[in-house]
């Protein structure tokens, strides 16, 4: 949506505010990066709600909000020119279904306004030696950032509302709280939580979240409740949680079985299911839900990599070893050393290694696991050992450890490709 408002007056945009924003442009994603980090130091009303994907979405509305200024300084075009981005709408949506008050939306746009003004007029003045041309380029460009908060700020406030009413006006509001209030460890009663929520508390319950990036939130809750039939029988609890996610809690009445339905489940393209495993009455209720989270973090570091579905029980050890990401991937480099190498043939080391490992060491089980011979196996065990330095069951645990970061997460934690360094081998 375009915002409608009186032309803006002022002087054309001097050349130093067009040259910078055009150099800073291609920028925007790295800028973005700096300046949500920044938001989430400065604002504990957004740390404390911050589930992941609260995270993303912030930084996806940073990113088109700098890349709008830029791209309009750059035109020379006024800030009425300014269009709503959709990610930044879906931003000040989901802040409202996240209970997050309308006084944060408005006080993280005025710091992020805050602190982009402060490196872009300090590049300002490192490139414009004249004071009189970066006087001018400085008033300039603070009119306009002005200007732009305060427009996108009267459309925001519009959206939030908007989004407010529709929430309200149903009992969505009050089963979200709810959860809240059941996932925040909070004193509940759990006949009248059950009713809120229209959903018995007593039960067994086995938790899902499900994203989508770029998926319609109507499109996530139908996945949400195929997902959920999928585990098994009876209503779900289902509670939309962010722009692109969605909490489901699927109850019945006895202990649901190993949930094979879900091997056979297929979510929608672009859709991704993570499953926590079952737990009984609110404690179960809250740990299945923090299982699925922790499933959904796996399969979000294992990028590409990761399957449609990730459930908690198969990537538990990984959630564990990975709760501290950038030491996993140190572990991970320090432990393979060469045998991190991002390439397919250490990927078939590495698989046969840890193969052996789990079989206790032995190459016959292994051979029949990967249908390869026997020779292969022991040949490939042996060109892994040359890369590590050492054999592979002088610290098993460790190096255990290590292979599965990398069977799991793949190029997230493995080591950029080193020229110079010789090939893996078969």
């Amino acid at each position: 949506m375009v915002v409608q408002t009186e032309t803006a007056s002022g002087t054309a945009t001097p050349p130093a505010v067009r040259e910078l924003a055009a150099e800073l442009l291609p920028q925007s994603a790295e800028i973005a990066r700096a300046m949500n980090d920044h938001l989430f130091a400065m604002m504990p009303e957004l740390r404390e709600r911050d589930d992941g994907e609260l995270r993303l979405e912030t930084l996806a509305s940073c990113e088109v909000n700098i890349a709008q200024v830029l791209r309009l300084q750059k035109l020379g075009a006024g800030p009425q020119q300014l269009v709503l981005p959709v990610e930044a709408a879906e931003w000040a949506r989901s802040l409202v279904r996240r209970g997050i008050t309308l006084a944060t939306l408005l006080r993280a746009y005025r710091l992020g306004h805050a602190w982009l003004w402060d490196r872009w007029s300090q590049q300002l003045y490192e490139r414009v030696p004249d004071s009189e041309e970066c006087i001018a380029a400085e008033q300039h460009s603070s009119a306009f950032m002005f200007a732009y908060i305060d427009l996108i700020s009267d459309v925001l406030v519009a959206e939030y509302g908007s989004e407010r009413e529709r929430v309200m006006r149903s009992a969505e509001q009050l089963r979200a709280e709810t959860v809240r209030a059941i996932l925040a460890g909070e004193p509940l009663d759990g006949e009248v939580a059950s009713r809120r929520l229209g959903y018995e508390l007593r039960r067994h319950h086995v938790a899902l979240r499900v994203s989508g990036r770029g998926s319609e939130l109507r499109g996530l809750e139908r996945a949400a409740r195929e997902a959920a039939a999928a585990v098994g029988a009876g209503d779900p609890l289902v509670v939309a949680t962010g722009a692109a996610t969605v909490d489901v809690w699927s109850g019945a009445l006895r202990p649901p079985g190993p949930l094979t339905g879900l091997d056979a489940y297929v979510p929608p393209d672009g859709i991704l299911v993570a499953v926590g495993t079952p737990g009984q009455g609110i404690d179960g209720f809250r740990r299945s839900h923090v299982e699925a989270l922790q499933a959904g973090r796996v399969a979000a570091l294992a990028r590409g990599a990761a399957a449609a579905v990730t459930r908690y029980e198969r990537v538990e050890l990984v959630a564990l070893l990975a709760s501290d990401f950038p030491r996993a991937r140190a572990f991970v480099g320090t432990r393979l050393g060469s045998l991190a190498a991002p390439d397919e043939s250490a990927g078939r080391l590495r698989e046969t290694v840890l193969a052996f490992l789990v079989a206790g060491g032995s190459a016959t089980r292994v051979a029949k696991l990967l249908f390869v011979h026997q020779n292969t196996v022991a040949y490939r065990v042996k060109r892994a050992e040359e890369l590590l330095g050492r054999r592979v069951t002088d610290d098993p645990i460790e190096l255990t450890c290590a292979l599965t970061l990398a069977a799991v997460l793949g190029s997230s934690v493995l080591a950029e490709d080193d020229e110079g360094e010789p090939p893996a081998g078969e």
